[in-house]
This record gives C-alpha cells, sequence and structure tokens, in this order.
C-alpha cells in the first residue's frame, strides 16, 4: 500500500476529493483572551448519536490551530448561499474574518451566525492527528436548526441545492 501512496499524483487525487460534494461549516471559538478565531472546512461529519460527537478537520499549518487545541469549547457554523464570501474570507490566512461582523455571541462569548442553517455548539472532547490534518471531536452540548438551506463545494466553487452541475 505504502508504494502505492508514495506514486500518486496529489493533482489527481486533489481532483478526484473535488468531485465528492461536501457541505461549508466555519467553525469558531473564542480563546481564554477574548481572541475570535475561525476557519472553513467541507471535511465535517457526524461521529456518534450516543454520546453525541461530531468530527471536523483543521489544518495544523492554520493560524488558529493553536487556538483550536486550547479550546475547551467551538461552534460549528452549517453556511448558507448567502455566507459564501464569509466562508472564502474564513479559508485565506491573513484575513481579520470576524472585522465585517455577521456574527453573535452565545452566552460564552464564542462567535455564532445567527443566520446559519444549523448551529452546533460542541465541547472539545478530542485532537487526533491526521496527517497535515488534526480531527477536532467535539461533544454536541447544543444544536439549533436554521432556515436557510446549506450550501456545498464542489470542484472549487460554492454549489447551492438543486442547483445542476454540468
Amino acid at each position: 500500500m505504502a508504494d502505492r501512496v508514495q506514486g500518486l499524483d496529489a493533482a489527481a487525487f486533489r481532483s478526484a476529493l473535488a468531485r465528492f460534494p461536501a457541505g461549508v461549516t466555519i467553525v469558531t471559538t473564542r480563546s481564554a483572551g477574548g481572541t475570535l478565531h475561525g476557519f472553513t472546512a467541507s471535511s465535517f461529519a457526524a461521529l456518534s448519536l450516543d454520546p453525541p460527537l461530531v468530527l471536523v478537520c483543521l489544518d495544523q499549518g492554520a493560524t488558529c490551530f493553536p487556538a483550536f487545541i486550547a479550546a475547551e469549547r467551538f461552534v460549528v457554523n452549517i453556511a448558507t448561499p448567502a455566507h459564501a464570501k464569509l466562508a472564502m474570507r474564513f479559508a485565506t490566512k491573513g484575513e481579520d474574518k470576524f472585522a465585517h461582523g455577521g456574527f453573535e455571541s452565545d452566552e460564552g462569548g464564542h462567535p455564532i451566525l445567527p443566520d446559519a442553517a444549523a448551529v452546533i455548539r460542541c465541547e472539545l472532547e478530542q485532537a487526533v492527528p491526521g496527517g497535515d490534518h488534526v480531527i477536532l471531536i467535539g461533544r454536541v452540548h447544543d444544536a439549533r436548526i436554521g432556515s436557510g438551506e446549506p450550501v456545498m463545494w464542489y470542484r472549487g466553487d460554492f454549489l447551492h441545492l438543486g442547483q445542476s452541475v454540468t
């Protein structure tokens, strides 16, 4: 197996992964010092119903990586088509991600998107290394559903539910 992995064409691998539509999330937290942090992730999934667990993957090279590893809590905001520009900002290094507003704070000061398709608030259960990423496992302590439809990431662009693909 290792020989096949070493011979893998990275561009072909990325292109193959781009053929799998994935939801778009904006994951946020607040550091102990009060600084807000966040990133865009399409690697998000339910892990367990009992106990309620979700997972999200974070690049170890991300500026916010240390903040999320140290965080006790984080929030998964499921993006809608209206959040496309915001999701791109949260996917970019060096941006002041919270500069243009749009977020409210929960009782713990963690940023939430009030118009998200869903908001899932978690306690960090475990951080598991996974190649160049870390898998953040969150124990869900609260989930609320919004009225908007989620947006998907497909072949390097946003895809709205019901939109045809060419």
